[in-house]
Parts: structure tokens; sequence; C-alpha cells
């Protein structure tokens, strides 16, 4: 796009070319007017005349000249020329002597010493973003740059993220590195500082690994790996301290990431001057230790609150189960836009028993003559009962929905049988049917017979009902 010779400005001569990407190029520089060495990122002509991207490239440089922190690249300016009958848009930007951190580890992972004095200083700069209310969402090794000293820098805020910026995409653009991507990424508008966690962390697993925690041959596929597949483990070489840093970070669900980048390097050092030590924080006060996690409800969750409630819980919450469920019913949608439909399926829950039957009312007691209340099954005390003349308890059960019948009465069952029993009537009245059908006829029906009338015309013969 650009040559080396050419002045931008009338001030920033450039002298080399030393990167780029599909928004532009990095050049190193000579600013004629201070002296000085500098490096100066530019903007595509193409991407220039596109409204989005030219706004995207100024907040960028508002973001980083808002940032006063070691970790964060300085800005010095920002303008607009005309190169070649085409108006580019640049930034320059403090010249970093070293290399970036993917060229470092080209050469092989870090140790752990070195991979948690990484994660200090860049969750340091984090933070410091964070404060101002900017979030960085393509935090990678390439955006790491590593001075001669061995100090780690952020640089390219291109699609970072400001609460008062607006929106900048489109409905349902996702802007970040697939290797890099927090699961909300994919699923939510939302853009909050935990996805600048959950990439750090992803930045510490390959400085300790070697490689990416999540491949494929698609960013669709790496992308449906962050959002579902459980994070390798790290090797067994990985002392406990710099692992929790590591996994806590990649957590899926945001709220059990640490609760802000300040916490997690507060955790990185710790772990860097005591390797085997635990550093999940102790619990706060307000939230009893004994507490099962499913009891504990928060939204984003902030503070020591949702902090230790990601520290202190052990297994899968409720929240989790939530979320995630909430996540693979959205990715199926997302899967079926971008043709890889049928990957995500979900099948109803089975359930044991069968719905709609309902089990007969029995009378497990005779009714007696006493006026005393008799025990019931649950143990409760049924109220007394009027002192009738009681016949000889019959072993059936009583149907609820008859009244008592006069002496001339004939009791009918309420469900006619393929052959229906005849009941002999008592000598003397008697409130209930004879306990035994005419010999001369088939078996009486079973004492449960299935009742056809209305279910709200049942009856409880005790109290209370069973």
């Amino acid at each position: 796009m650009l040559e080396s010779g050419i002045t931008l400005n009338g001030r920033y001569l450039l002298t080399r070319r030393v990167g780029g990407g599909g928004m532009g190029e990095v050049w190193r520089a000579d600013d004629t007017v201070l002296r000085r060495t500098v490096a100066v990122k530019v903007l595509q002509p193409a991407l220039s005349e596109d409204p989005t991207f030219l706004r995207r490239f100024q907040n960028e440089a508002r973001a980083m000249a808002t940032l006063n922190h070691p970790g964060v690249v300085d800005v010095y300016d920002y303008g607009t020329c005309e190169v070649a009958e085409r108006q580019v848009s640049f930034l320059v930007m403090e010249f970093v002597e070293g290399e970036s951190l993917d060229r470092v580890l080209r050469r092989g992972p870090l140790s752990q010493a070195d991979t948690m004095r990484l994660v200090v200083e860049v969750a340091g700069a984090l933070a410091a973003a964070h404060a101002q209310g900017i979030v960085h969402r393509d935090v990678k090794p390439a955006n790491l740059m590593v001075r001669a000293g061995g100090e780690v820098a952020l640089t390219d805020f291109g699609i970072a993220h400001s609460a008062s910026a607006g929106q900048l995409t489109a409905t349902g653009a996702m802007l970040c590195s697939a290797g890099y991507c927090a699961p909300e990424m994919a699923t939510s508008s939302d853009v909050t500082p935990a996805v600048d966690v959950y990439a750090l962390g992803v930045v510490a697993y390959e400085c300790l690994t070697g490689r990416l925690p999540f491949e494929g041959d698609t960013p669709v596929q790496i992308i449906f790996k962050h959002l579902h597949a459980p994070v390798p483990e790290l090797p067994a070489e990985v002392a406990p301290g710099p692992r929790q840093v590591v996994t806590r970070a990649m957590e899926k669900a945001p709220e059990r990431r640490w609760a802000s980048a300040a916490l997690m390097a507060q955790a990185a050092r710790r772990a860097l001057d005591s390797p085997d030590a635990i550093t999940a924080p102790a619990p706060a006060a307000t939230v009893p230790a004994t507490a099962s996690a499913a009891a504990v409800t928060t939204g984003g969750g902030t503070g020591a609150t949702a902090d230790t409630i990601a520290g202190t819980a052990g297994g899968t919450t409720t929240p989790r189960r939530r979320a995630l469920s909430a996540v693979l019913a959205i990715t199926a949608a997302v899967a079926v836009t971008a043709g890889v439909a049928g990957i995500v399926w979900m099948r109803p829950a089975e359930t044991s028993g069968q719905s709609g039957v309902v089990p007969p009312v029995t009378q497990q007691e005779p009714r007696t003559t006493t006026s005393g209340p008799a025990p019931s099954d649950s143990g409760r005390p049924v109220p007394p009962t009027k002192k009738t003349p009681a016949p000889q308890p019959s072993t059936g059960t009583s149907t609820p929905t008859v009244p008592a019948p006069s002496a001339t009465a004939t009791v009918t069952p309420t469900v006619t049988p393929t052959v229906t029993p005849t009941v002999e009537p008592p000598s003397e009245p008697e409130p209930e049917p004879s306990e035994e059908p005419s010999t001369s006829e088939p078996p009486a029906p079973t004492v449960e017979p299935t009742a056809t009338e209305p279910p709200g015309e049942i009856q409880c013969i005790r109290t209370p009902c069973p």
C-alpha cells in the first residue's frame, strides 16, 4: 500500500514496514519534528473511506490516548492525509524495541514463572483500561509487545469497545480472534471486561503449553469448541497456583472467572511467589462458607461476592447449567446460519412413569362407632363421627360417591362390569352392601372398580385426604 520514503503530513517519514493485517500496516518512522522514532499505523485506503471503520480507528486513538500505564503503548498523534490521490488515516504510537509475543512463542513455550509474570503485567494494563470503561476485545500474542528488557506492553486497540462509543458493528457481527474468543462473544451483544480475562487466560495457556487450547479448520469450529468443549488439561508439571490462574480465567461462564483483571493480576502474583499455593481468595464474610453454589444467584457478579462464588463452588452450579443451556440454544441458531446445522441437537427429557394416571382412593380402615378421633395414616387425628349403628366391617373398599342407602335401596356399582354381580340385601337395614356376592354368579369385580364419575365428585372418607 505504502512505500518507504513517504512522509505523512510533512512530519512522519516512513522507513521500514514492521507489520500489517487486514485493517492496515504498521511502519517504523521518524518524527522529523521531535527527532524520535515512532510507530505509525496506517489504515487501508479503502477502509479510510468506510465511515464505520474510520470511526473505529478514531476510537482506538482516543482509547489509547486516555490510558497512562506502562503496560499500554503510548499514543502520540492521529491524522489524515492524501497518498497517491487517496485519503488515508494514520495513528502515531510509541515504537517498542522488541518483538511481539507470537514471535517469541514460535521458539517454544515459556516457563511458569515467565508466564505468571506476563499475566501480572498484562492484567494490570487491562485493569487500567477497564477502569476507563474500555474493553480491548482482542487480547492475543500478536498484540502483546515484549520489550528488550522483558516487559510486556499491550497494543492494538483497533476493535476496543467503549461504553460511550456506541454500536459500531452491524447486528450479528462478531469482532474477535477465534483462537482467543470468549464464549459469550459468540452469543451475546454485551461486551464486558470478562472477555479480556478469558482471552488472557488463553494466552497464558498457550505460553505454558506452546499451543492453543482449541483448534479447528475453520473459525466456526474453533468458536464452537470455546462454547462447548472442556479446556484440555495443562501438563502435569504445571504447579497448582499457575494452573488455577489459567483454568479459572477460562471458565465458560463469565461469573465463574476472576471477577476483574485486577484480581487476576493479584492471583498471578501470588502464584509467582508461591507456585504450590491455591490462589483463590478466601470467601467473603457475606457468603456463608457452607452455602452451596446453587443457593447463590448472581448476574454478572462484581467484587468479592462473584469472586467467592467462583472460588468456592464445587462442581457445576445451577447458574452455570442455566447459562450453558441458553448458549446451546443460541449456538444452534448460529450453526444453522453458518451451514453447520445438525451439530447441536436436543431431545426432550425422559420421564419416569405414566402421566395422567390417578391412583384409586381406597379406604384403609373401616368406620367406627366410637366418638374419639381415630389415628390416620399420617398420624393426625380424624374428627369424630356420629354415633350410628355400624355393620360388621368388610374387607372391600367403600364406594365414596354413594351415600348410605335406605333399607330398601339396592346398591349398584358405578361401573357395570361384564357380568353384574348381585347384591344380597341384609336382613336388617345396613348402610353398605354385603361383602360377598352371590355364589351363583361370576366373581365380583375387584375391590377397586374404576370410577367413571368425574374426579371432582370423589369424597374422602377420612380427613385429611390421603
